[in-house]
């Protein structure tokens, strides 16, 4: 994972030069991790843009909401622990665009998390 994420952040140094200001680094960082999932996994996989809804309240969670957190924590603990390509499989043979566009989402809220801790990013 170490290895990957030393590319990642070669990526996100690179998206940085090129769009400067126009967009913060976690959006910067968004666009890093799907392009790295787009190169993994075939283009009729990918998510479809799903229109957000507001969480349910903690004491009405979805069994299926449940289920869906639960992999989506699996796959990222699967990227960090590891490798990323390894989670990224994971993730495509579930043929659930849901869970990968979640997957995807979850991924990013870490690794930039990871980044600050790091030094590597400022918290904005």
């Amino acid at each position: 994972m170490e290895q990957e994420i030393v590319q990642i952040e070669k990526q996100l140094a690179e998206k940085k030069a090129v769009l400067e200001q126009q967009k913060t680094e976690k959006e910067m960082l968004h666009e890093v991790v799907g392009e790295k999932i787009q190169t993994t996994a075939p283009a009729e996989l990918m998510p479809v843009p799903v229109p957000e809804t507001p969480p349910a309240p903690a004491g009405n969670i979805e069994p299926q909401n449940s289920n869906l957190q639960e992999s989506v924590q699996n796959l990222v603990n699967t990227a960090f622990t590891k490798s990323l390509a390894k989670a990224i499989q994971e993730a495509k043979e579930t043929h659930n665009p849901v869970l990968l566009d979640a997957f995807h989402d979850a991924l990013v809220n870490e690794l930039y998390d990871y980044l600050i801790e790091q030094g590597k990013l400022k918290k904005i």
